[in-house]
């Protein structure tokens, strides 16, 4: 496999994993909760307008061209959020910012997906490196940013930066088009029951990102611990990633997901309870049996289980979901809840609620087997 997509997957993650740490930095600058939820829903409320948009422009201009854009530009407005001293400002350098690293990650994704159909290959390696570039980022930047912030902010503008350089240029004619080598054996029925099983379960994961840099610093635990928590959740990732295909192709994309859902409400739940750094640490590294099940499952299904045509629908309702509306309720819904009860209610509030959804999309699910046997 081409080592080029390797480093480039590893990259687009790596600006991920500082990403989610910005929360932290808005944490330490002294904003309450709902204003940290707020700021963190930036990202995911623009991309509803941003990521489409952007998506339309390199249908006709090529992928590889905007994710130039997108990337450089985003290594450049990171800066102003650094140089902001009150919410208003941070809000506003905030929606900048999102504007274009809103499309960092989903176009990245694009353009592997692209070029691993057209010539051969596993996403699920691919993807592994995603991971691991996301936990050695956090691990990282869990030693630095007890000195300053400073080093957060220019992780982040260098790995956007150099991220476009593993790009290859023949591949730049790539434009969006419907691939019509898949078969296609899903349905859209199954595809909208996934999606609205992967929007329960990875809010969940959205509130937690959000949210995990409060939790500790109640609980009195140093700021490292922070980073150390997103490079343990990443590496959690890998044992799944190494035989996700496999997996799939014997369990089935459905029932990876629900699986998914329930981990992530116990987790959340655990989390709560978990009051020193060890036992945190312990719980944390269930992350690998929630987030990647769900959005890896989902993924799967979009480009192996449907048809061209319904591909691009349904890339677009991915993107919205899992990058939109899960972090908006995440986010701005934790706050909230933060501020009006405490962290402790809200990882628990949060984590019966995903497992209550999980009990009942399993319920739909099966219902729904039972009903397609007895027609057929």
């Amino acid at each position: 496999m081409n080592l080029s997509i390797l480093f480039f997957e590893a990259l687009i993650y790596a600006s991920l994993a500082t990403k989610n740490l910005l929360s932290q930095y808005f944490d330490i600058s002294g904003f309450s909760s709902t204003e940290i939820g707020i700021l963190m829903a930036v990202l995911p409320v623009v991309s509803l307008v941003s990521s489409p948009l952007w998506f339309k422009i390199s249908s006709g201009l090529g992928q590889n061209r905007i994710y130039y854009i997108v990337s450089l530009s985003s290594a450049v407005c990171i800066w102003p959020i650094f140089a902001a001293s009150d919410f208003l400002t941070s809000l506003l350098f905030m929606i900048l910012f999102s504007l274009f690293f809103s499309a960092v990650v989903p176009l990245g994704d694009s353009i592997i997906m692209t070029s691993i159909k057209k010539t051969g290959g596993r996403f699920d390696r691919v993807r592994l490196f995603g991971t691991i570039g996301f936990a050695a980022t956090s691990l990282l930047l869990s030693t630095v940013v007890g000195i300053s912030f400073f080093w957060l902010f220019a992780a982040t503008s260098v790995v956007l930066a150099f991220s476009p350089i593993f790009l290859k240029k023949k591949s730049d004619a790539s434009r969006t088009e419907a691939t019509e080598s898949s078969a296609g054996a899903g349905s859209l029925l199954q595809f909208s029951m996934m999606t609205i099983g992967m929007f329960f379960g990875i809010t969940l994961n959205s509130f937690h990102n959000s949210f995990i840099a409060v939790f500790t610093r109640q609980n009195g635990m140093d700021p490292s611990v922070v980073g150390i928590v997103f490079a343990i959740t990443a590496l959690s990732e890998i044992p799944f990633l190494l035989v996700a295909d496999r997996i799939i192709e014997r369990i089935g994309s459905m029932k990876i997901l629900l699986f998914g859902m329930a981990v992530i409400g116990v987790r959340m739940i655990l989390v709560s309870f978990a009051t020193n750094v060890y036992a945190l640490y312990l719980v944390e590294s269930l992350h690998g049996l929630t987030y990647i099940l769900m959005y890896y499952s989902l993924f799967h299904f979009i480009h192996y289980g449907l048809s061209g045509r319904q591909q691009i629908f349904a890339q677009s309702v991915f993107w919205i979901v899992r990058s939109g509306l899960t972090f908006i309720v995440g986010s701005i819904g934790g706050g909230i809840i933060i501020d009006a009860f405490s962290v402790f209610f809200a990882f628990r509030f949060f984590g019966y609620v995903g497992l209550l959804s999980a009990i009942i999309m399993t319920i739909v699910y099966l219902s729904f087997r039972r009903s397609r046997s007895n027609s057929g």
